[in-house]
């Protein structure tokens, strides 16, 4: 075992790091396999490995003084961060990082108050952090650095560090009662300890002057190609990208089935993976031409039509954004401009991005075709953080009213993409504590008042004020998703089935999802759920505006609904009718039918 070690200079720090994310790395399956919370959707492992292969790669293509090595661990975790815990991860590096960021080479004392520093910027970044979770580990590792702080020897300090990693880790599991009933501890902290166990072990059994092995096909998942600028060609409306992996490319055919598509295409790589740059229309068309050549990854579509639309709006200093939880017609987001960043949707390995890279047409298709267990996971931070980039160069505010954060990660992903960026004072991240249609009446009131030259803090509160007015009712006759997606148990859909009861689903002041009631039987359920949403609607009030979202239903259903309500709601009106989104699809079912309703008030000006 290495001794008397009394810093680490820049390669020492790529080195040991690269080991503890190759153990991490290494954990994806079994972490994904004991992922019950908060959800048992059985993702952790994929998160945090795609989180910590973009730290790795990070690191593996930089280098140079320890500083500098840390902020390109943190910066890769960041662009790469996938799921609750890659957030948390990625935000403890930054932490980490930012003390150190001018060091040349780093002494035990040292990194041991950027630990507890890092703790503390990461249990700030949380809203609602929980004691049994990554935290607790991260909490407990800072407590020990504060112990060993007067240290100078790596090889003291880092093995105590992993000891009091693994107690925390052992506690989990009786800290949260989810896991106490699996018996298992928490995923994501469970995560943590790897690195530090691969850290340990380097220092134990590796050579702090060997580069320990990499495997280069992952590494190349992550590198980039180079920035390569263009003009912007507005025939073609999306700039994608995307991974492919596979056996003997062909990329001179490839390249001769993808040209007719669109332009600026750039084909860089291997015979065994290539990464693809394309303007075009049709992202979900390339991605599935690039799926008969082998796998597809990474994928990508920044709307530049958006873009230039929105550098046209001169007359504006404000922004409005949301993620693609929120089901809001083209035409309207057109309109009132708003952009959208896309969430990610995943049937087993094939990751797509939703309504760019799969439409929710194709969404219903494939939920229909595959028996696959669907998932959608947040935007990541680089997706985000793209997004509030361009808009800071251009807009004194940003608003980004995302989708509930009881049910995603998207809201803390934002809020933590937010903070990484050059106008981080700007832009003010919205909790709509809604999903779907309900969030897209959020977001769309959000940019009628921002119009009307609402700013600051009264364009806040104004906001706040439309979200509590706003409330979600979804008929699921089928909870075949639900179960699936493991937000609902298998017993309770059985239930259902037996008692042919239909459950109506609305959503809670905390932004949480709650039972409003059942309809019994299976006959004429459009007109009897708008009966039920109308009753609890006359209680609050007289004047809606509503917005109505559609799966498998049949539009005529969905505007049966609108007219239903029209008739029992006075001076109500429908604002739109779409289709379900993934975000609420994948675990309501396309067989669901939504509304929701805002309470309008007498000096609304409105649209829609």
């Amino acid at each position: 075992m290495a001794s008397g070690i009394a810093y680490v200079d820049g390669p020492r720090l790529q080195r040991g790091f690269a080991a503890g994310l190759e153990r991490l790395i290494g954990e994806r399956e079994f972490l994904n396999k004991i992922n019950v919370f908060p959800v048992a959707d059985g993702d952790t492992g994929n998160n945090l490995y795609r989180t910590a292969l973009a730290a790795r790669t990070a690191i593996a293509n930089g280098g140079g003084p320890a500083g500098k090595v840390l902020t390109q661990l943190a910066d890769g975790a960041l662009d790469g961060a996938q799921g609750n815990s890659g957030a948390i991860l990625a935000q403890f590096f930054h932490g980490l990082a930012e003390p150190l960021a001018d060091a040349d080479r780093v002494d035990a004392g040292a990194l041991a108050a950027a630990l507890e520093a890092a703790a503390t910027t990461t249990r700030s970044a949380l809203a609602a952090p929980r004691e049994g979770t990554i935290i607790s580990v991260i909490d407990a590792v800072a407590k020990a650095a504060r112990r060993h702080r007067k240290s100078n020897d790596f090889a003291r300090l880092l093995p105590a560090l992993l000891e009091a990693a693994e107690k925390a880790l052992a506690a989990t599991t009786g800290q949260l009662e989810e896991l106490s009933k699996a018996g298992v501890v928490d995923a994501g902290a469970r995560g943590f300890v790897s690195i530090l166990e691969g850290c340990v072990e380097f220092l134990r059994n590796g050579s702090l002057r060997d580069v320990p092995e990499w495997s280069d096909d992952a590494v190349a998942d992550f590198a980039e190609h180079g920035h390569h600028d263009h003009e912007i060609d507005l025939e073609f409306r999306y700039c994608t990208e995307c991974m492919l992996e596979g056996s003997d490319l062909d990329a001179a055919r490839l390249r001769q089935e993808l040209e007719a598509l669109g332009n600026s295409m750039v084909i860089a790589g291997s015979r065994n993976r290539v990464r693809i740059h394309i303007h075009t229309n049709e992202p979900e068309t390339i991605f599935d031409l690039a799926a008969e050549f082998g796998t597809v990854t990474r994928t990508k579509a920044d709307d530049m039509l958006g873009q230039a639309r929105t550098l046209s709006r001169v007359d504006r200093d404000i922004a409005v954004v949301t993620d693609s939880g929120a089901d809001i017609p083209e035409a309207i987001l057109a309109e009132l401009d708003i952009q959208m960043v896309p969430l990610r949707v995943q049937f087993g390995e094939s990751s797509h991005l939703d309504k760019l890279g799969m439409s929710s047409s194709e969404f219903r298709t494939e939920l229909l075709r595959n028996t696959a267990r669907p998932g959608t996971s947040q935007p990541t931070q680089g997706d985000l953080r793209r997004m509030y980039e361009f808009l800071g160069t251009h807009f004194k505010t940003i608003i980004s009213v995302n989708l509930s954060a009881t049910l995603s990660g998207t809201w803390q992903s934002a809020r933590a993409a937010a903070d990484r960026t050059s106008a981080s004072e700007r832009i003010r991240v919205i909790d709509s504590k809604h999903v779907s249609v309900g969030q897209g009446l959020a977001v769309v009131r959000a940019a009628e008042l921002a119009g009307q030259g609402l700013r600051g803090a009264r364009l806040e509160a104004a906001i706040a004020q439309e979200v509590a007015r706003i409330k979600n009712y979804a008929l699921v006759p089928d909870l075949t998703n639900a179960v699936r997606s493991g937000r609902v148990k298998p017993v309770v859909k059985h239930i259902a089935d037996w008692l042919r009861l239909t459950p109506v689903l609305t959503s809670t002041t905390a932004g949480k999802v709650g039972i409003s009631g059942f309809i019994l039987g299976r006959r004429n359920l459009t007109a009897r759920f708008a009966r039920h949403v109308a009753r609890r609607q006359k209680r609050r009030g007289s004047r809606w505006q509503f917005a109505i979202a559609h799966g498998y239903a049949e539009a005529e259903d969905a505007a049966q609904l609108a007219a239903a309500l029209t008739r029992q709601l006075p001076e109500s009106h429908c604002a739109w009718q779409t289709e379900i989104g993934a975000a609420l699809g994948v675990h309501a079912g396309m067989a669901a039918l939504v509304v929701a309703l805002r309470e309008q008030q007498p000096d609304d000006e409105t649209g829609y």
